[in-house]
């Protein structure tokens, strides 16, 4: 099956690639904007029998200060694919978020939830939580932060973090499966920001107000246990590890 994977090169995107061509897959990648949003279903031959979309902007703060830009990158250049999808009845999975979940709260939430309000009936909502990595994050990711010393502060939210390894392979559970809609894809724990710091040695002063972000979130990931898949890599595992 020939998949096209947008935002292949990004951090979610170049491991899903990886994956899926060492499983014999014949992987497409599409990055530009403009691409995405000329999208024609002709792309290098086009006759896709999947797309993951995954090509989005995810920041909640950078969301704060240009919300437009989120709109235009977030939604309407994913009207293309969409449409295209439901006039070819190609199933799409899509990167949605865990934002969604108080999704009036940020402009980054919004475009989220507009954007599984515009998916196509054969589609996949993937709501990931807030994914992580030991290597080749991206820079305004926790973990990073963190581990490079660059974090200005921590708050008081309870996150749940799912490696980048577990969402590549909630995403090949998904592909042979009939499952339509839209579904959490976590550790399926929430776990404190500052607990998180303190784990990794970092002594940051604690920001009370951060407008536009929920104090917390967990993942329901009972819809993908019962298609057989469960996370394999816990975050609390790693300070274990260092210590």
């Amino acid at each position: 099956m020939k998949i096209l994977v947008t935002g292949h090169e990004g951090f979610i995107g170049s491991h899903v690639s990886e994956h899926l061509r060492s499983l014999g897959y014949e992987v497409e990648g599409l990055s530009f904007p403009d691409d995405i949003n000329n999208f024609k279903g002709n792309f290098k031959g086009g006759n896709y029998g999947l797309i993951i979309h995954l090509a989005a902007f995810a920041n909640i703060r950078g969301s704060l200060d240009n919300p437009d830009l989120f709109w235009e990158n977030n939604v309407e250049k994913s009207k293309p694919l969409f449409e295209w999808c439901r006039q070819t009845n190609t199933r799409i999975l899509y990167a949605s978020s865990s934002a969604v979940h108080e999704w009036w709260i940020n402009p980054y939430a919004i475009t989220k939830k507009v954007n599984e309000i515009q998916a196509p009936p054969n589609s996949v909502g993937m709501r990931f939580f807030n994914v992580w990595a030991e290597e080749n994050s991206r820079p305004d990711m926790l973990y990073r932060m963190l581990q490079e010393n660059t974090a200005k502060y921590i708050t008081r939210h309870k996150r749940d973090y799912v490696h980048v390894h577990d969402i590549t392979t909630a995403i090949l559970t998904l592909i042979p499966s009939h499952f339509r809609g839209h579904l959490d894809i976590g550790f399926g724990q929430s776990i404190s920001v500052m607990d998180i710091a303190k784990a990794m040695g970092r002594d940051l002063p604690i920001k009370e107000e951060t407008p536009g972000e929920p104090d917390s979130l967990c993942a329901d990931i009972r819809q993908l246990t019962e298609l057989g898949w469960y996370p394999t890599i816990n975050i609390t595992d790693t300070f274990k590890d260092d210590a």
